[in-house]
């Protein structure tokens, strides 16, 4: 694989009864053909899916906030679609990752910076107002929609990426790698709220979406008092990763059925200003 690398790649760990039970049968093991990708003709951002029909960015909501904040700052970018046994290959076990015209390839961090430089804004490092409304994003609306999309039923939520049909083997294998993702995403959703992780720590689902309704209230109210001002959240005249956010998350909260959330849709909609800033920075 071509270009730098910010980490190592993570090493997935098979959960231990499934382990078992593939030790009872043989395992091949073939040598690394080496590979290389080219550089893409176009900068090319890895990200989960494809979405459904009708959907043109992903529905996970960091290779959406992505994908928007390229847009926004004008730049060309393929997508790459992959799946969830994807991230082993991108940058540091990291998605959404960018693959760049030049051969490099950049993630977390690297990738914001990328954005951040294309889109020509000011730095909001020091921007107090900027960064408390990030920190409402990431420790109210994030973990609600993340909630949602992973933690409901397959059946009730929309699909990040698409369920393959699988030989039985493998069905059995993706049932256990189901579960540990589960398990996962209650940790992350934990972690964003600034609580303990563990079994120990209990995830109160009625407390996330009170909190994220509040939070959307909160942003109608900051968006209407700056009608005029400006196109971007703030005023500000050119984007953000805020607004890449801000964004993402709400446009995936207007397409959530009623099954896996009956909350935060209604307050969306209750939101006209809100609404119709999102209406506009669609496709």
């Amino acid at each position: 694989m071509p270009g730098r690398r910010s980490t190592t790649s993570a090493h997935l760990r098979i959960p231990s009864p499934l382990a078992r039970f593939y030790s009872h049968f043989p395992l091949l093991t073939l040598p690394s053909p080496h590979l290389t990708t080219p550089a893409p003709s176009h900068p090319t951002i890895w990200a989960y899916g494809p979405p459904p029909s009708g959907h043109s960015e992903s529905l996970d909501p960091s290779c959406r906030a992505a994908q928007a904040y390229a847009r926004f700052a004008g730049q060309k970018c393929e997508v790459r679609w992959i799946g969830w046994e994807g991230r082993e290959g991108a940058p540091g076990g990291q998605v959404p990752a960018l693959h760049t015209s030049e051969g490099d390839l950049f993630g977390g961090e690297e990738l914001e910076a990328w954005l951040a430089e294309k889109a020509g804004g000011k730095d909001t490092t020091n921007d107090a107002t900027h960064q408390a409304y990030l920190s409402l994003l990431t420790t109210t609306l994030l973990p609600a929609v993340l909630a949602a999309l992973y933690l409901s039923p397959s059946t009730f939520a929309p699909s990040v990426v698409p369920i393959p049909s699988r030989p039985f083997l493998s069905s059995l294998a993706q049932i256990y790698l189901t579960w540990n993702n589960r398990s996962t995403r209650i940790d992350e959703i934990k972690r964003l709220r600034g609580g303990k992780v563990g079994k120990e720590t209990a995830l109160d689902l009625e407390e996330i979406e009170r909190e994220a309704v509040e939070a959307i209230e909160v942003l109608e109210g900051k968006l209407k008092a700056q009608q005029g001002e400006g196109e971007w959240f703030g005023g500000g005249s050119t984007p953000s990763r805020l607004d890449a956010l801000l964004y993402a998350l709400l446009s995936i909260v207007r397409i959530l059925p009623p099954k896996c959330d009956s909350t935060l849709r209604p307050a969306l909609e209750r939101c006209p200003t809100l609404l119709a800033w999102v209406k506009k920075h669609d496709p």
